[in-house]
């Protein structure tokens, strides 16, 4: 069967997951905005890749967009965040927020974490983590803004092991490779 990774990515978390789970996968991995109509259509099956930013994924309006043209696929979604595995409630919330309620039933979802560099980030980002650092000091609520990169490529495994079952390959057809 035939499956595409489709990733939209700002500062690189979510695209070096994508590069992962290309190699590991051995099928092409495709940047949102440079995706044709003929690739998705001709994919038996499809991983989604986007980050999530102030509650919303990054990818958010273009799977509003190709609803039709994913509802008869089976989907794997894989967002990168922030937000901690054990907040499991505001993880969903996630994908009820984001993710078409007509694909929802055929989509398999993963939360990877990711990172966030200071220096590397947009001023209207710089801008934002500030404000929303404030507004929880204000209302009494710890926010940790400090500086972390959890992107790893050991986080894919469970990924990589889902669509293995799904595809009938064999364990040894997907491999992560040793760094």
């Amino acid at each position: 069967m035939k499956g595409i990774i489709i990733y939209r990515s700002k500062y690189g978390a979510t695209s070096q997951y994508a590069a992962w789970l290309s190699a590991a996968l051995n099928i092409p991995a495709v940047a949102q905005q440079q995706l044709s109509r003929d690739q998705l259509a001709s994919a038996g099956y499809v991983i989604l890749g986007s980050p999530i930013y102030m509650g919303k994924l990054l990818m958010r309006k273009w799977l509003q967009r190709q609803e039709a043209a994913l509802a008869g696929k089976q989907l794997f979604l894989y967002l990168v965040t922030a937000t901690k595995p054990d907040k499991v409630e505001k993880l969903q919330g996630y994908i009820r927020l984001n993710v078409p309620p007509g694909i929802r039933s055929n989509c398999r979802c993963f939360f990877f974490p990711g990172k966030i560099i200071y220096r590397q980030l947009s001023l209207a980002d710089k801008m934002k983590v500030k404000t929303g650092s404030l507004l929880a000091r204000l209302m009494h609520k710890k926010l940790d803004v400090s500086e972390f990169n959890n992107v790893d490529e050991a986080h894919i495994q469970e990924l990589v092991q889902d669509i293995a079952r799904f595809t009938g390959a064999s364990g040894g057809k997907f491999m992560i490779q040793a760094s």
